[in-house]
């Protein structure tokens, strides 16, 4: 996110001087090296020999440090970026991930509507110099906690401006346990929490670097947040710390999020982050989107229980991106420059107020706090406690009595659905708050029935619900003797790096892409989808469906009867499904959609299912449960197609 210079101008004239004299003066250059280690305390892959390259825990370490010195060029964004591409391979076996630096930076520039490619982000220069000379005086460390998998590219600029205002800066990468992967468990939490002691401690054996480790401060963003705060706990000698819209502060009950609520309450019930015991000087920077989309059942708040010196402001019209620099180094904004400078300016004036015995903080966060975009008052956000209760039952062919298997019900436009199994039996579970909502109950080839939740819930009988088969008049298709023409409609991508996918709990949920028919009548004979990665231990169906549009959203499914396609435990590659026997034939635009209906076993948590993305696409629609809204992502569609030919 490159600054504008004329914005640029316009907020150093509006700060007060006393703020640029301290963190506006570059004393130093940042310099920037890489030290590669292993710590042999701790296994990375289980059940490998000591002499297996990945037996023990590898980590590397991005250090920013002060520097009189100035040779060479720069660093470039790509410098910097491709390290994820380079340990992505060095932390696992066989993988191949040539190409993902390019394709990630696209992901961005698009994602984030802007012209150009990958270069634009790539080609970006930094203020940062490889392999500088190290300065001779005493500095602070700041330990940075990066985000969710993330590493120091994503926050660089700060970390450069730390190091020019006299600070070595560790950048800790997010990674869990082998293979990696980070996820919102404990476990994979404490293993960055790990890197950063052994960090600590490899870096007092390096007196090169002229660390004072009687000042030491996190800085941690994100997932990096909760990860800082665990670490500030158990290592007293950190005493100041700044959360970029970090997780150490929890809202629960985001629909779709259950199970992550539960691996974060779980890190509080063991009191990892002991906020009421803490004496850390602390600064809390919030985004105000967060709780856009829904209002939360509980939230653990550590602003609030940390008795200690504290600060917290929040920018009430940012997105957490903005939290990162890549928006500001792009210019996605006006706002997201102004952002991203105001949050870099605090930091730094924060830790020069506590390492420094500097002034000019106060001054400045007193400005932000008058601004039209900030506030200092906390969110307050908070629906009452709701009791569970639910409804189960059967549905069935009104005529033949037959069970109907794979029947959506669910709350209409709420993320509360499920989907009946294969003896056409359902469990739908609801809270109080729901009775006066809507159900409704829908299946190819039937009518679709509504009802109000309450007058099903609260009378412990199990429901049986009848639904009458649709006839549909056929339509008279006159086909000729012609040759056809074929072709391949939609998003053909197998990308292996961007993709989207599935949670091992969401049956009813669905998502697709809108495919464009351009001859009348289009005849469909396959569709075909690629699933990049794919770690379910059950056996999974998904249902194919092909809806009409109507105002941009699906309406009508076209298709008599159900398409299932069964997915075996850990399959992956491009699948093919003929559809010839079908007869299914398109004269409008329509969207194509595969939906979760079924599971042969049973998935083990934080199991996924996901499938190839492509950028500068029509989109992908996606719904959580069977009878939600759907939402669509705007630059990036899944990648499924179909042969057609006309």
């Amino acid at each position: 996110m490159p600054t504008n210079n004329c914005l640029f101008l316009l907020l150093a004239l509006c700060f007060p001087k006393i703020v640029l004299s301290q963190a506006g003066t570059k004393a130093y250059t940042a310099g920037f090296t890489i030290h590669r280690l292993i710590d042999e305390s701790r296994t990375y892959k289980p059940n490998t020999r000591a002499d297996d390259s990945l037996h023990y825990r590898p980590v590397d370490l991005d250090i920013w440090y002060p520097s009189y010195k100035v040779t060479g060029q720069p660093l470039v964004f790509k410098d910097l970026f491709q390290l994820l591409e380079d340990r992505a391979v060095r932390y696992q076996d066989g993988e191949d991930y040539t190409g993902f630096t390019n394709e990630m930076a696209q992901f961005f520039v698009a994602e984030l509507g802007i012209e150009g490619n990958s270069e634009t982000l790539l080609n970006i220069k930094t203020e940062t110099y490889a392999d500088l000379g190290k300065s001779k005086e005493k500095h602070p460390l700041i330990i940075y906690m990066a985000g969710f998998n993330g590493m120091g590219f994503e926050n660089y600029k700060v970390l450069e401006k730390l190091a020019q205002n006299g600070f070595v800066v560790v950048s800790i990468w997010s990674v869990g346990r082998y293979p990696g992967n980070m996820t919102n468990e404990m476990t994979d939490m404490m293993e960055q929490v790990y890197d950063a002691e052994f960090a600590m401690k490899y870096l007092r054996e390096r007196p090169e670097f002229n660390i004072d480790f009687t000042k030491v401060g996190v800085l941690g963003c994100s997932w990096g947040g909760m990860s800082g705060g665990v670490l500030a706990d158990r290592n007293p000698n950190i005493s100041a710390m700044v959360s970029f819209d970090g997780t150490e502060t929890t809202y629960f009950g985001e629909p779709g999020e259950a199970e992550n609520d539960h691996f974060l309450k779980d890190i509080h019930d063991k009191n990892l982050l002991n906020p009421a015991a803490q004496t850390l000087k602390y600064m809390y920077l919030e985004s105000g989107d967060k709780l856009d989309e829904y209002t939360p059942s509980a939230s653990y708040n550590y602003f609030e229980k940390l008795n200690a010196e504290k600060y917290y402001l929040r920018y009430k019209d940012s997105k957490h991106v903005d939290f990162l620099c890549i928006p500001s180094i792009l210019n996605v904004s006006e706002n997201s420059v102004r952002t991203y400078s105001a949050l870099s300016e605090a930091t730094v004036l924060f830790f020069n107020k506590y390492f420094k015995d500097k002034s000019g903080f106060n001054e400045y966060f007193d400005y932000l706090i008058t601004l039209d975009n900030t506030t200092d008052q906390i969110f307050n956000k908070k629906k009452p406690e709701n009791s569970h209760m639910g409804i189960s039952g059967i549905i069935i062919d009104s005529k033949s009595k037959a069970p109907l298997p794979y029947v959506n019900i669910g709350i209409l436009n709420k993320e509360v659905g499920t989907v009946t199994d294969t003896s056409g039996e359902f469990i739908l579970r609801l809270e109080d708050d729901m009775l006066k909502d809507t159900i409704r109950v829908s299946m190819i080839g039937y009518q679709p029935i509504v009802f109000v939740a309450g007058e099903k819930v609260g009378h412990n009988e199990y429901c049986q619900i009848e639904l009458e088969e649709k006839i549909d008049e056929l339509k008279e298709v006159v086909i000729t003797a012609k040759a056809y023409k074929e072709k391949t409609l939609g998003n053909k991508t197998v990308s292996k790096f961007l993709s989207t996918g599935f949670g091992y709990n969401q049956l009813g949920a669905e998502m697709g892409i809108k495919v464009n028919i351009k001859k009348k009548p289009t005849y469909v004979d396959a569709f075909n989808f690629n699933i990049s990665y794919n770690r379910l231990s059950a056996k999974s169906i998904f249902r194919l469906n092909f809806y009409t549009i109507k105002k941009g959203k699906p309406a009508y499914n076209v298709l008599k009867e159900n398409i299932l396609i069964p997915l075996e435990p850990k399959e992956t590659g491009v699948k093919r499904i003929d559809l010839g026997k079908y007869n299914i034939i398109l004269t409008e635009d329509v969207f194509v959609t595969l939906e979760w209906v079924d599971n042969e076993g049973q998935n083990d948590k934080g199991e996924a299912i996901y499938f190839s993305l492509a950028l500068l696409s029509n989109g992908t629609i996606y719904k959580a449960s069977s009878q939600s809204k759907y939402k669509k992502h705007s630059s990036l569609g899944v990648g499924f197609n179909i042969d057609v030919k006309y």
